[in-house]
């Protein structure tokens, strides 16, 4: 089961990593969301990994009581996300969803597709078949803020995603 560390913005990857040296155990995994994007550096435009979810990390394991202990050895916050006082991992549907949407190696394709009037058209990348849960399109800057489900609420992520053309 997947649960959601809360840290500090800007040290995921630091965080992350002292969890895979020191606190998890063979068979869990610690990871970061990432998300690619399209941007212009130096007149080029290059793919680019930003993280999903800002300020969380992500570990799968089937013990979070002992995960909850172990956490204490990282100098930093570290908060396992809980709901009504009780430590919860994603729920089922949710973590289906986000591997999905991510597959192998956590990190959401760079999409694209076209405009049919008002209507976006997802052609490749992890978007296609996710039209319905986009809710805005930031056509210029090469994005979209879709709505993904996490912990029983619903969050807005920033993806990127090129419209190659309007019909």
């Amino acid at each position: 089961m997947w649960y959601v560390v809360q840290v500090y913005t800007g040290r995921e990857e630091e965080i992350a990593r002292q969890c895979r040296e020191r606190v998890a155990k063979e068979g869990e995994e610690v990871f970061i969301p990432l998300a690619e994007r399209m941007t212009k550096a130096g007149g080029e435009r290059a793919v680019v990994k930003t993280k999903l979810f800002p300020g969380y990390v992500f570990i799968e394991t089937d013990h979070v009581e002992d995960m909850y202990l172990r956490l204490k050895k990282i100098k930093a916050m570290t908060k396992l996300l809980k709901t009504g006082g009780e430590i919860t991992p994603l729920y089922p549907e949710e973590e289906a969803y986000l591997k999905k949407l991510s597959g192998e190696g956590h990190v959401v394709r760079y999409s694209e597709g076209y405009l049919e009037g008002d209507r976006l058209v997802v052609t490749s990348g992890a978007l296609k078949d996710y039209e319905g849960r986009i809710k805005k399109i930031l056509r210029h800057k090469r994005l979209v803020v879709l709505e993904v489900p996490l912990l029983g609420r619903k969050v807005e992520v920033t993806l990127g995603l090129g419209v190659v053309e309007k019909r």
